[in-house]
């Protein structure tokens, strides 16, 4: 049993928009990661002014130095996010792309007369 050419391009329109749906939910989740990450970084940055205790300035670098640490870390995690991010947004624009042309296709197959 053959399908019609109407049929198909139904299917070919719905699996399109699937693929799309998923690319936009991935690329939403890689974007909440980056801004996640951001956020904690910006919990980070909290200075405070060197305290004249000798006993707490120490402690206050050894904290600093535990900061540098994790801001490194947590800025090497933002570059990686932010490079899949991208990778994402070139895959979800060519998936909306094309579940655009499946639809305007499809609307050409509804309009276009049997032969």
């Amino acid at each position: 049993m053959e399908m019609s050419r109407k049929t198909r391009m139904q299917r070919l329109c719905a699996l399109a928009q699937l693929v799309c749906e998923r690319d936009m939910a991935r690329l939403n989740r890689l974007n909440a990661a980056c801004t996640h990450t951001r956020e904690k970084l910006a919990r980070l940055r909290a200075d405070q002014p060197p305290s004249p205790d000798a006993a707490m300035f120490a402690v206050q670098q050894a904290h600093m130095r535990w900061v540098s640490t994790q801001q490194m870390r947590l800025n090497i995690t933002l570059a990686g996010q932010r490079a899949a991010a991208l990778e994402q947004r070139a895959r979800t624009a060519r998936s909306f792309g094309r579940a655009q042309v499946a639809a305007r296709l499809l609307d050409g197959a509804c309009k276009t007369p049997k032969r």
